[in-house]
């Protein structure tokens, strides 16, 4: 995978908690300790710095509520996103692999399946991807990350195309991973169509903002 493509995957792929925000799948350790009072507004408020750029302040947050049992699955599955999108690939696999223990969400599962593909421990990938499609139902990075995987066994391409058309209807960067397999597959005005695609969308999900 290109550095580029690397970028744009590790800004717009790793999943963060919506704490609450009755979106999603609920599991049944949400519902056994449901997110309230002053734990909830804890990792929300750590989320609101992290979207505005307070990183490190959002960041340390998260570690403080890491001493109240309640909050302490959402904030280390927030942790293991952030710590994904930021690269530090070992540091997150640690966090997710807790944090499906403690908190099994499919969103958690995808992002634990996406750092295999990065390690390229493909078969685990699917393992975990898999998991998560079951609880999801096939939400679009869920098969963004499903699609990766495929193409990188090598041995479901058609199966992998499938799942990128529907991923890229909702996130762009499907779009370059379509363009980068036509690219390898001496397909170029494919390949070009799907960044020009790519483009398009970036703009549009920006205006849309």
């Amino acid at each position: 995978m290109s550095p580029f493509l690397r970028l744009v995957l590790f800004s717009s792929f790793a999943v963060t908690l919506a704490a609450q925000s009755g979106e999603g799948v609920v599991s049944v350790e949400e519902l056994r300790n449901p997110l309230t009072g002053k734990s909830l507004r804890t990792i929300l408020t750590a989320q609101e710095h992290l979207r505005s750029g307070q990183h490190d302040r959002g960041m340390q947050e998260l570690r403080d509520a890491m001493s109240d049992p309640v909050a302490m699955p959402y904030a280390i599955t927030v942790m293991g996103s952030e710590h994904l999108k930021a690269g530090l690939l070992e540091t997150a696999g640690d966090e997710l692999v807790q944090a499906i223990h403690l908190l099994p969400r499919p969103e958690t599962y995808s992002n634990l399946a996406y750092l295999f593909y990065l390690t390229k421990q493909t078969e685990r990938g699917l393992e975990q991807v898999r998991k998560a499609l079951q609880m999801d139902g096939g939400q679009p990075k869920t098969r963004l990350v499903l699609g990766m995987l495929l193409l990188q066994q090598g041995a479901h391409d058609e199966e992998a195309l499938r799942h990128l058309r529907v991923a890229a209807e909702e996130v762009p960067s499907a779009h370059l991973v379509l363009a980068r397999y036509y690219e390898l597959t001496g397909k170029a005005p494919d390949a070009e169509k799907e960044r020009r695609a790519y483009n398009i969308t970036s703009m549009s999900f920006l205006e849309a903002k």
